[in-house]
């Protein structure tokens, strides 16, 4: 199963998950006896896990009640307590390399969760039902930063892109960093009205042909599209901006593209109505230079790196621990 370690619900969540999560709706606590796994000896209890499946589930979007898939919902628990045991292993990691955080910053971030509740009652009902004491909770906390510090770590000593690194991928991607074709056009377009019959139609041709006698005779088209146009870019004189194959209506497509600059059509008939379009600019496909796209190809590389390090660290960690699934499969 692949995961990606920017991780939603468990302890490696982001502070904002984590005021996102205890912001929520209550859940009872219930009484869910007995372990659903150990990790090296350390038990993840019944407890825990349903407590987490139900925030699994709602950052899943998925309704409960309604659910009825219980093929599903067996998944999705078993994907939660896959996730619990990954944070785990990650803090028992963190811990042997001595990677942990202060007091103090454990205190800053309660001081912002409690933030999110209107009064300290609001924050303690929701520590109670979510079967926490103000303590545990901080050594949630406490685990959450560690662990994900740790993981930070990992990702940052990856994420060193070398200049060799980068020509090699620019000359491996050259026709994914290469802009298609594009043209922008200006256009006025008469809309179908609702009955849409023949004679409709009829009309509405009938009220575009003095329109195009204008512009072919060397009226303003922006003005006119601005008069007359029934689509939104008419405050901008009808300008489309650019845009490549595949992006507009066909038939508008077809006619914008067989246009050279300054050319005007002839009425074109798409889904939306009637259109008179006008060539102003054709940009052909260019492939970026690498000096242009230097910066955002190593950042992506970067991220790239770090999310297959962090990924393979975790399979390490995984591998070399000793995971006991006491779960009913």
């Amino acid at each position: 199963m692949h995961r990606e370690y920017q991780w939603g619900l468990t302890p490696l969540m982001p502070l904002m998950l984590v005021l996102s999560l205890l912001a929520g709706g209550a859940w009872a606590q219930g009484n869910y006896p007995g372990v659903a796994a150990r990790v090296n000896g350390v038990e993840i209890t019944n407890e825990v896990l349903q407590r987490n499946y139900r925030e699994y589930l709602v950052q899943n979007n998925v309704n409960i009640v309604s659910q009825r898939s219980s093929e599903k919902m067996e998944k999705l628990r078993r994907e939660t307590l896959d996730l619990l045991i990954d944070q785990e292993v990650v803090w028992q990691e963190a811990q042997k390399r001595g990677v942990t955080v202060t007091p103090e910053e454990v205190e800053a971030v309660l001081t912002d969760v409690r933030a999110g509740f209107k009064t300290p009652d609001g924050f303690a009902r929701k520590l109670t039902n979510e079967g926490y004491t103000e303590e545990s909770y901080r050594e949630h906390l406490r685990r959450l930063l560690s662990a994900q510090r740790y993981l930070e770590g990992v990702r940052a000593a990856a994420a060193t892109v070398t200049d060799a690194d980068l020509e090699r991928f620019y000359g491996e991607n050259t026709a994914r960093l290469t802009l298609p074709e594009q043209v922008r056009v200006r256009h006025i377009l008469l809309t179908w009205k609702p009955l849409g019959t023949p004679d409709d139609r009829a009309a509405l041709r009938e009220k575009m042909v003095p329109i195009l006698e204008q512009v072919r005779s060397g009226a303003d088209f922006a003005e006119l599209a601005r008069k007359h146009s029934e689509d939104s870019s008419a405050f901008e004189g009808g300008d489309t901006g650019f845009f490549a194959r595949g992006q507009m209506v066909k038939p508008f497509e077809d006619a914008a593209f067989a246009l050279a600059p300054g050319q005007i059509s002839d009425i074109v008939e798409t889904s939306f109505g009637l259109h008179i379009l006008r060539m102003e600019e054709r940009q052909p496909e260019r492939l970026l230079p690498l000096d242009e796209v230097r910066e955002k190809l190593r950042d992506y590389l970067a991220e790239q790196k770090a999310a297959q390090v962090t990924s393979e660290e975790m399979a390490r960690l995984r591998a070399a621990a000793h995971i006991e699934v006491l779960m009913a499969q």
